[in-house]
């Protein structure tokens, strides 16, 4: 009915078209269907400093954000995870309550608002929702603090503004612009109600480039509200400049973390700087407390326990990850720390002697591309950072690594060779062994050639032969194993944009573009076969169907998915958007069985059809950012997402 239905399309026909689709929901009444379910996250991606918290009462609850998710996360069990959803951009702070009860989260500016605005959302932990949200930062959301109570929250913005809220009532206790951006504010400890008054006195401090002040929040009796007074601390005659990047107050006294490497000790009680004791290189990024210790963690990768006071430190471990680390943080009990670092990997340590095992290892920009082998137990992903990981889907850990400086662009793991094969921005195929590691932790390279002068845009594999596609439009043919430059086509006036390897003819390919071409070619007669035109149709992604027409599936920048046969120039037939609906298709996938196809799109969510009913069956929700890739398992059980946003999602796909 798809074939009667695009030529009714071509020429009048929509009586053919309308009893094609009534015989398919017919069909589809009697028919199972699939449903898919978010399995895993994974996409901490480690971009923003101190985004990493242990439940402050629950010791196996690891609470950190990936893009503009929360993910909370049994650390002992990867399959055990729930979501917080409220932000349109990425997470750029947060923080736990005392009693664990609230959580508070800012963003980036926001894309689709005006001003760029960057809300900070409170959320009930134990309910999983949003229990208020606080506007008036914008740009960036720097800081965000919860008072020993939990009543007030502080926070600041790259705006320059400074915020102090009352939870309970959503009322603004205390604003004002800054001179300049606050990256640090931390409270002391509360005091208790004196004379007449029921209500506590709560203390504040703020970090500025040449300045740090120490802020008093009393109850006025007067006025029935909260007033806050500032006193700047005394630095020494000549001059004190630093910019402050984390903190806590500790028995009187305010620690900071500068860029410097330093930590710098204030007396509260005095008001005045008293000591700055070298900590690491490139800045000490996080400070957290576990009983009497004091661990700092350095931008240099180091990581310290430290016991002292006042002027007084003591070394008692060190240890150096890998990476710059950007958040620590202490389980509830003290005995298990976990570092999140820049190159997106979290690290458990034990506070005892600071020794370190990988918890998770995550992209830290764009996913580009996604490949299974033909084991459904294994991914493998690619990243514009350079990043490839071969993961294990028992426990999304990585069996390989293979990091290069170059943007990767497209995998594939070997069907006749135990290799993953990569394309890259600049211009080359590389390949590694697909398991086994080499002395420092990453994969020897078994070898490379320079395909294309603009950068490899996609690679697919056969037995026979390995085909490119590149920016410069054209599509190359090597030999799979001399890797010699087999023929060359041209036919593309825009980037390729996806290859496909015939699955009923293996001397067949097929490419397509954004130039709205969807080009075969048959490498034995050395020619393209056919070339199929789309007036309105943007190519973005190819497929193929698995039943006996084997006919190729399109993704497109208008929505449509279109099939094509290599015995028609135009598509013989059409999936529109859902009703209501208008995509930008970025990527599409037909499974395994060949009944479902799952596509990607600009809007950040997943769409799954059913060929029986020929009608979008679900709408997934997962990603911030737009689907680049999906692909199906080989046993159809699960589907993995890619995004722009950092983040691969896995899904659990049932039939019911």
């Amino acid at each position: 009915w798809l074939k009667r239905a695009a030529q009714g399309a071509r020429g009048g026909g929509g009586a053919d078209r309308a009893r094609g689709a009534a015989a398919c929901r017919r069909a589809g009444k009697a028919m199972t269907t699939g449903t898919a379910e978010l399995e895993h996250f994974i996409g901490y991606g480690g971009k923003h400093a101190n985004t990493v918290r242990y439940h402050p009462l629950r010791v196996e609850t690891l609470i950190y954000t990936a893009a503009a998710a929360i993910i909370i996360e049994d650390v002992n069990d990867p399959h055990k995870q729930e979501f917080l959803r409220g932000h349109d951009a990425e997470v750029s702070a947060f923080d736990v309550s005392a009693n664990g009860k609230l959580l508070a989260s800012g963003q980036m500016g926001s894309p689709g608002r005006k001003g760029a605005v960057a809300p900070v959302v409170v959320w009930d932990f134990d309910n999983r929702q949003m229990y208020t949200e606080f506007s008036g930062l914008a740009h960036s959301v720097l800081c965000v603090r919860f008072s020993p109570d939990g009543r007030f929250l502080v926070a600041t913005g790259a705006n320059q503004m400074l915020f102090v809220w009352d939870v309970s009532t959503g009322e603004v206790v205390y604003s004002r612009r800054t001179e300049s951006p606050c990256f640090m504010a931390v409270w002391g400890p509360m005091e208790a109600p004196s004379g007449n008054s029921r209500h506590p006195s709560y203390q504040l401090c703020t970090t500025f480039d040449s300045q740090v002040l120490v802020h008093q929040m009393i109850f006025d009796i007067r006025s029935m509200c909260y007033t806050m007074t500032s006193d700047p601390v005394q630095f020494p005659s000549t001059g004190l400049q630093r910019k402050h990047i984390c903190g806590l107050v500790r028995d009187g006294y305010l620690l900071t973390g500068t860029a410097a490497g330093e930590m710098c000790i204030f007396s509260l009680t005095a008001k005045v700087y008293r000591t700055a004791v070298q900590i690491c290189n490139n800045g000490v990024t996080s400070l957290t407390m576990s009983g009497d210790i004091l661990y700092t963690a350095g931008g240099d990768g180091r990581v310290k326990a430290l016991r002292g006071n006042d002027t007084h430190w003591d070394t008692l471990a060190e240890n150096v990850l890998e990476g710059d680390i950007g958040s620590l943080t202490a389980s509830a009990d003290g005995h298990e720390l976990v570092a999140g670092t820049r190159n997106g990997k979290l690290w458990r340590l034990l506070s005892s002697d600071l020794s370190a095992t990988l918890q998770a290892a995550t992209h830290t920009d764009e996913v580009t591309d996604i490949a299974f082998g033909k084991s459904s137990d294994a991914v493998c992903t690619c990243s514009r950072a350079g990043e490839v990981y071969l993961l294990d889907l028992s426990d999304y850990m990585p069996l390989a690594s293979c990091p290069s400086k170059s943007a990767a662009r497209s995998v594939v793991i070997s069907a006749s060779t135990a290799e993953v094969i990569a394309g890259y921005d600049d211009g080359f195929v590389r390949a590694w062994p697909e398991r086994g590691r080499s002395r420092n932790g990453r994969q020897a390279t078994l070898w490379e050639l320079q395909a294309h002068r603009g950068g490899v845009t996609c690679v697919r594999e056969s037995p026979d032969y390995i085909v490119t596609g590149g920016n410069d439009g054209a599509v190359r043919f090597w030999h799979r194993t001399t890797r010699e430059l087999l023929t060359t086509f041209t036919n593309h006036r825009k980037p390729v944009a996806d290859l496909l390897i015939d699955q009923a003819l293996p001397n067949v390919a097929h490419s397509g573009s954004e130039d709205k071409l969807v080009v075969s070619y048959d490498l034995k007669l050395n020619k393209p076969s056919v070339q199929h035109f789309s007036q309105h149709s943007n190519i973005t992604g190819l497929s193929q169907r698995k039943d006996k027409d084997k006919e190729v599936v399109s993704s497109s920048l208008d929505g449509k998915i279109l099939f094509w046969d290599v015995d028609y120039a135009d598509p013989t037939g059409c999936l529109e958007s859902p009703p209501g609906a208008t995509l930008r298709l970025r990527c599409v996938e037909v499974s395994p069985s060949g009944r479902y196809i799952a596509a990607g799109a600009e809007d950040a969510m997943l769409y799954i059809y059913d060929l029986a009913s020929c009608r979008c069956i679900q709408q997934c929700e997962g990603h911030s950012g737009e689907v680049t890739k999906v692909r199906w398992s080989p046993d159809q059980k699960q589907l993995v997402t890619a995004g722009k946003d950092g983040c691969v999602v896995v899904w659990n796909f049932f039939e019911v």
